[in-house]
């Protein structure tokens, strides 16, 4: 590193962490309420800490493991990019002879499943490549059940049907498996239509914080808490459970298909467990199973890049913030049952983030309506500043970390607007509502018996060999 470098990182850290501090007297000199203070406290001793652990976050470099893998992608109409998807997996620096791809057409409406055909031709990589067509939607983690019952990898990369990975994402992915210890790892999400909007592109700067920033943190601690569904790799033997509860919700399976190595009367089956895995929000399922074994880490390569379709409009926005964010009850009222385990810091951390999560709603409420109706507005133009001048930092490190466009900075600054109505809207009707979106199965259960192109009958599906 220059010593160009060395002073502009320096002098980033010592406005991040000094300014911090100012933040949090400002904010308790206005709050004069006990809860508020509280919140300012914790919150300014999460950003302290969190800023510190991603300092000192390094990914992964290329060790020369190369584990045997199975590429998992589930689609659902996606016609537009399924074929160049798949073609972006093959073009991966990856040893090919160590890959499996399976793709599953999850009940599309479009030309999805021609898409994948197309691929399918392509003599260099056929033989690697395995097709499964769901006649009827039933959701993603049907879909990715019967990918990953037809696995052979040890390790499983799921990548969604609109993201396309780099070159050397996947290889740079699975290099901390070599610590067994390691049972799934999270790639680096980007949005590939950034430039196509404005909300596209305060997407994409928010994407890198939220990974580089947030997932650096949980990486030090070896407790990521959501592996993205844009990159992810799990161990197989890991998640076997959850895939085989899935697997029981297949409508046709009079008796369903049960992978090796599951123990006897796992907790997933029961209680609560077994309507919170069938929720919205595969991958935080799959991220909380991971790391709920004894000693178990989930980490974040930064340097495994994977580029995603972001939305452009508004509605599709609001609706995946709201699917997100039930995703994210579900998977932290699953993971609170063993986060208490791991290691103080980690469990802290969880925690500590959980009740900043939860509470802002009202604290926000406070600082915008009470405040204001109470005729003390500076206490709310204090919040106000204070948390736009959040922004600014979590953009400036951003850069520097990521090395992204300076311009992270001003349009992470503008997403503080769109995080305080995410707040407002989305999140609190999540959780006021967390049990809409797929708490419990799909009520259809009548039996449909669909042809296949191979020599067996396969309930539910056609597989092109």
């Amino acid at each position: 590193m220059s010593g160009r470098n060395r002073l502009l990182n320096g002098l980033v850290a010592l406005l991040t962490f000094g300014s911090i501090l100012v933040i949090m007297v400002v904010w308790l000199r206005a709050s004069q309420n006990t809860i508020l203070g509280l919140y300012s406290i914790s919150m300014t001793g999460f950003l302290i800490f969190m800023y510190t652990a991603t300092a000192g976050y390094k990914p992964k470099t290329d060790s020369g493991f190369r584990p045997e893998i199975t590429v998992v992608i589930p689609a659902k109409n996606e016609e537009e990019v399924i074929e160049s998807v798949i073609r972006a997996v093959f073009s991966s620096d990856y040893f090919l002879f160590r890959m499996q791809v399976i793709v599953v057409d999850d009940g599309s409406t479009d030309r999805t499943w021609e898409g994948m055909l197309r691929a399918k031709k392509d003599s260099e990589f056929s033989d690697h490549l395995e097709l499964v067509r769901h006649e009827r939607n039933y959701g993603k983690r049907a879909a990715l059940a019967s990918a990953i019952a037809r696995s052979h990898g040890e390790i499983i990369v799921c990548i969604d049907s609109d993201s396309f990975v780099d070159k050397d994402a996947i290889r740079l992915l699975v290099q901390p498996f070599n610590d067994s210890r390691v049972m799934a790892v999270s790639g680096h999400g980007e949005a590939i239509n950034k430039d196509e909007g404005l909300l596209p592109r305060l997407q994409h700067y928010w994407y890198a914080e939220m990974f580089r920033l947030l997932k650096g943190m949980e990486s030090r601690l070896g407790c990521v808490s959501c592996c993205s569904g844009m990159l992810a790799a799990y161990r197989r033997d890991a998640i076997i459970p959850i895939v085989n509860e899935w697997l029981r919700e297949r409508p046709t399976a009079t008796t369903p298909v049960i992978l090796g190595g599951v123990p006897p009367g796992s907790w997933v089956a029961r209680g609560l467990a077994s309507k919170l895995i069938k929720s919205p929000g595969e991958d935080r399922i799959l991220t909380a199973f991971a790391l709920s074994w004894k000693d178990a880490k989930v980490v974040y390569q930064s340097n495994a890049v994977v580029h995603t379709i972001v939305p452009d409009s508004p509605r599709q926005f609001l609706r995946q913030q709201l699917r997100w964010t039930r995703a994210w009850i579900h998977g932290s009222v699953l993971s609170w049952r063993f986060m208490w385990r791991k290691p103080f810091p980690a469990s802290l951390v969880f925690y500590l983030f959980q009740f900043l999560l939860i509470l802002s709603p009202a604290i926000v409420v406070m600082w915008l309506f009470v405040f204001p109706l109470r005729g003390e507005w500076m206490g709310t133009a204090g919040f106000l500043a204070g948390t736009i001048f959040v922004g600014f930092l979590h953009g400036l490190n951003t850069w520097k970390y990521q090395r992204t466009s300076i311009e992270s900075v001003p349009y992470r600054m503008l997403f503080v607007f769109v995080s305080l109505f995410l707040t407002l809207t989305i999140l609190l009707y999540g959780l006021v509502t967390p049990w809409k979106g797929g708490w419990l199965t799909r009520a259809n259960s009548s039996p449909i018996v669909v042809s296949t192109t191979s020599s067996r009958t396969e309930p539910l599906e056609t597989v092109a060999q």
